[in-house]
């Protein structure tokens, strides 16, 4: 078994004990010389740039990060943990998925069941939804009991601790099928507008990476990842919980099932950051 933190996640995954490597910029080139004569060339004259053009962004001057790596997150109200135990695995809306408590408001939810993913025969509902960050404005709704449209007005008035965060990756949630409609990224909610298109997997890599690229991650806030159908339980990687009270009655839950799967107390995740709370 791998060695863990004191926060209960494996070496590396903790983003406090193991925070991520601050990326090095690349070398600048070395300056041309301002005249021909000491290289016995004509030195080169840049293009033109046409007035108000802004300057191309390209893929390959940015840092690359490892999409598969990359962690996604599913919150739910605890008491959704067993019917999800029961089916040991988390499902779609339309693949069958009966939470005891309905975190989604139900105008977006009936939005879900019937927005299109384009490149798809599917709608929204037919994927569970993940979000790329811990930081999300969705949850960050809960967090401060801030009312949300997207939300049922009974769930920003729970306390963050009822819920957990069920913590798995891109590489768990596409498994080895790199297939178009395996997973959807949208830079918005798919209830609020963001474009849904299905797209091969080296697209989707790209747009992983600008996400987390453009505007130093800004947009991962309001991103979401949707996965066709279900996630297996053998696929994720914790369940994370805001105190030790609710770490021992996931802990009795999955016992019950049968399931080993770790569970890390993390309050940060359930807490209101000085930036949610203005």
């Amino acid at each position: 078994m791998a060695d863990e933190c004191i926060h209960g996640f494996d070496d590396g995954l903790c983003a406090i004990c193991f925070p991520p490597p601050e990326f090095e910029p690349a070398p600048k080139a070395a300056p041309l010389p301002r005249s021909g004569r000491t290289t016995g060339t004509r030195p080169r004259r840049p293009p033109a740039r046409v007035p108000g053009a802004s300057r191309p962004t390209l893929l390959a001057d940015a840092p690359q990060i490892d999409a598969k790596a990359l962690r996604i997150y599913h919150v739910t109200h605890f008491d959704n943990l067993a019917p999800i135990l029961d089916a040991g695995a988390l499902l779609a809306d339309a693949a069958g998925a009966k939470p005891v408590v309905d975190v989604s408001a139900p105008d977006a939810r009936e939005f879900r069941r019937t927005a299109t993913i384009d490149g798809t025969d599917a709608v929204v509902a037919d994927y569970v939804p993940f979000l790329l960050t811990t930081d999300a404005h969705v949850w960050n709704a809960v967090r401060t009991a801030t009312p949300d449209p997207r939300l049922a007005e009974e769930t920003t008035n729970r306390a963050p601790a009822d819920f957990v965060i069920l913590v798995s990756s891109v590489a768990g949630a596409i498994g080895d099928a790199e297939l178009p409609g395996a997973i959807v990224v949208t830079d918005a909610d798919a209830a609020a507008g963001g474009t849904l298109e299905a797209s091969a997997w080296p697209e989707t890599q790209r747009a992983l990476q600008r996400l987390h690229r453009d505007d130093e991650g800004a947009r991962l806030h309001t991103a979401e990842l949707l996965v066709r159908e279900c996630l297996p339980l053998d696929n994720v990687a914790l369940i994370a919980v805001a105190n030790d009270p609710v770490r021992d009655r996931v802990r009795s839950a999955l016992a019950a099932a049968g399931l080993r799967t770790r569970v890390a107390v993390y309050p940060p995740w359930f807490q209101p950051t000085p930036d949610d709370a203005e």
